[in-house]
């Protein structure tokens, strides 16, 4: 991590790039964890009223990368992600002030859209800043870590907040922290690499280039498949094993799951991309990766306390490796002046996998809402398969022999 951390260093603007994500993370989670506390029991909202506002939000935030990845690419990447922050501050201000579940639907919609515009575009920065050099994978993981600890530190800091002041000066201090935090990141602009908007020559980038379009749109739609794929395992995580460690073992062992997710996604995160960036083939890795999620997954079959702890390590690990290496195939094959709407793409691709991995486990679940020992089976499974169509796949997306030959 510390030769990480000295690379990013060295690179004008990094910094603090990986300190505002950090901050965004520790911000959001002041008062997302709490959102729907405060809005049933605050607001006297009903519960119906309070999901429709989540799932809003979420979809906004997921549906809508790509129209933000579209801003960041037509406005620049520093001007998006400002305007995305400013957004997001408005926002709380609005939720505070709602007073009904029109005005909170909406506030809960502009939410999801400032993200929406300032993932893509914070990502397409650090692209700008580091280039497409060998570190760019484990400084991504480096953005990934401290996102996990702005997620972590967030809601200790916004529980602190609500045993000292009123659940409302949360929104207030979000709020602030985004504006301070955009009028901050337009320092950036001062750099020549994310300062203007990324011209490229029509003999590199550019789309116009003969033969670039149809590789380039097959390594997209290859790249919208690894992520349709993690975000198919990833949910698993967030609504399939909650729900059946509840029922097989006790709820209170389901935070010790989430406690091990992430503490091994914080420790892991930079020294295992590190030692896997020797690999040349992204490919390699997403489907290994996996892999090792499918083995995780028959583990949580087993519903005994060691095999969801496996089951977690093995996801852990699986996240770890996938997140970074997406991120990094998008920036390694998509022209700068492209890539904010490629991670927008990217983006709701994730989203779209989630939620069928959510509706499969809603249709398999029982009465009581778990899944069968048998789903993780079938999950399993699923996911080997993932793993093969990824790796078969990738084959087409290489440059041919007379390619590589001219590239020589």
């Amino acid at each position: 991590m510390i030769t990480t951390l000295r690379t990013a260093g060295r690179t004008p603007g990094c910094l603090l790039l990986l300190s505002g994500n950090f901050a965004v993370a520790f911000g959001s989670n002041l008062v997302l964890p709490y959102l729907a506390v405060f809005l049933t029991r605050e607001e006297h909202l009903s519960p119906a009223v309070v999901a429709v506002a989540i799932t809003v939000k979420f979809w906004s935030q997921q549906g809508l990368t790509l129209l933000g990845g579209w801003i960041a690419d037509r406005l620049g990447a520093v001007g998006a992600m400002c305007g995305g922050l400013l957004v997001r501050a408005l926002s709380y201000l609005l939720l505070l002030a709602a007073s009904g579940p029109v005005p909170v639907v909406a506030a809960c919609a502009l939410l999801g859209f400032g993200g929406a515009v300032y993932v893509p575009a914070s990502k397409s920065a650090l692209v700008q800043l580091l280039g497409t050099s060998e570190q760019l994978r484990t400084v991504f993981a480096l953005r990934s870590t401290a996102n996990n600890a702005g997620n972590a530190l967030g809601p200790l800091a916004g529980s602190l907040l609500l045993l000292l002041a009123d659940a409302r000066i949360s929104f207030v201090v979000t709020s602030a922290v985004f504006m301070v935090l955009a009028v901050v990141l337009l320092r950036l602009r001062a750099l020549p690499a994310v300062g203007r908007k990324t011209e490229t020559s029509a003999t590199e980038d550019s789309p116009a280039a003969p033969g670039h379009r149809p590789k380039g749109s097959r390594k997209l739609a290859w790249i919208m498949l690894c992520a349709f794929a993690f975000g198919f395992c990833y949910i698993q995580l967030e609504y399939a094993l909650p729900v059946f460690t509840g029922s097989v073992q006790s709820s209170s062992f389901v935070g010790v799951l989430f406690a091990v997710n992430a503490v091994a996604v914080v420790l892991l995160q930079v020294p295992l991309n590190r030692s896997v960036s020797r690999v040349r083939s992204g490919a390699l890795v997403i489907s290994g990766a996996l892999l090792l999620m499918a083995t995780g997954f028959a583990a949580a079959s087993l519903g005994t306390m060691p095999g969801l702890v496996v089951c977690i390590l093995l996801f852990s690990v699986g996240e770890v490796l996938i997140d970074p290496c997406i991120d990094s195939e998008v920036a390694a094959s998509v022209p700068a002046q492209h890539r904010g709407t490629a991670f927008g793409f990217i983006g709701t691709s994730i989203a779209v996998g989630g939620a069928a991995a959510n509706a499969l486990a809603a249709l398999l679940s029982s009465d009581h809402g778990a899944v069968s020992h048998q789903f993780w089976l079938l999950l399993a499974a699923v996911s080997a398969g993932f793993a093969a169509l990824v790796h078969t796949t990738s084959l087409f997306t290489s440059p041919g022999p007379a390619a590589s030959a001219k590239s020589r």
